[in-house]
Order: C-alpha cells, then structure tokens, then sequence
C-alpha cells in the first residue's frame, strides 16, 4: 500500500508562517496610504505610540530662555567664540552673583561649570561634558541647568564661555 508522503515538521512549519503572512496581509496593498493634508497620521491600534518619551517640560536649551527665576543675558555681553560646537551659548544670571548656563550630558557623560576666571574686566567660565564609566551607555541627551555663585555681583562684566566635550 502506498501512502502519501509527508513533509518534514520543520517545513510544515514554514509553510504555516507563510500561509498566515499571507493570509494577515490579504487585502493590503502593501503601501499606507498619506495622511490628507492638515490632518495627523493615525496610529494603527495596539501599535505603541512613535515616543515613549515624555514631551519635556523646558524648552530646547540650544534656543531656550533661561530656567524659571532667571534672567538671560544679553548676547552682547556674551564671547562664546571657542565653546565646542553642540553646547548651548544661552547665559542666565539669577540675582546680582549667581550665573548659568545649559551643560550637555547622558549616557555615560555628565556636565559640570567651573568659574575660571573672575577679574574686575570679565568672568570666564568653563562648561565641560565628561565621561562617567566605560558603559554601556544609552544614547540619551540632555540639557541640565548649572549655576556657580561669583565672589562679587557680575555687575556689568562680559562673560566668556570656554568648555569641553568629552
């Protein structure tokens, strides 16, 4: 007697996946259709939302205005010509001796401001990214606020940023 001969469990396998790929992408023309103009694209039910991430509740440091309390300072009085590209050049003083800035930091990095210099004609200060391990790390980026209180109100000093990307 002759019977039928049956393919091996793995194939019968592949021919399952393949039979309900096919049978889930039935009726699908494989291309989404744009959104109409002026309206958002929907997001297919049970699909996870495009961020998980919470909307910040700062601004973009690299065109923000300073942190709640604070006040920018003029970009006037500002000399951010040798700070490393990707640090934001916004300065803020927060009452007569306290200044600020936005570090850059995440993952395996961390930012610090250093007061370098406080003479009578300008305030230097230093705004450095650092490594904090070897990691792994995430590709994180943030925008911390850092603030240094000076010896003496600023007063009418220019400042000048100076800093370092690790």
């Amino acid at each position: 007697m002759c019977r039928p001969r049956v393919p091996p469990p793995t194939l019968r396998l592949g021919l399952l996946v393949a039979a309900v790929l096919l049978a889930a992408g039935c009726g699908q023309s494989g291309t989404p259709e744009p959104p109409a103009p002026g309206t958002s694209p929907t997001i297919p039910t049970g699909a996870p939302p495009p961020s998980n991430r919470p909307v910040p509740a700062e601004p973009d440091p690299l065109t923000a205005a300073p942190p709640a309390g604070a006040t920018a300072l003029p970009t006037g009085r500002v000399d951010a010509s040798t700070l490393p590209g990707g640090l934001p050049r916004l300065v803020w003083t927060r009452g007569a001796d306290v200044v600020g800035v936005y570090g850059r930091a995440g993952g395996c990095t961390d930012a610090r401001l250093t007061v370098v210099e406080q003479g009578a004609e300008r305030v230097v200060l230093r705004v450095e990214q650092f490594s904090t391990g070897p990691g792994p790390c995430t590709r994180e980026l943030v925008y911390p606020p850092l603030e240094a209180t000076l010896q003496a109100p600023l007063g009418e000093r220019p400042v000048v940023l100076t800093g370092a990307v690790a």
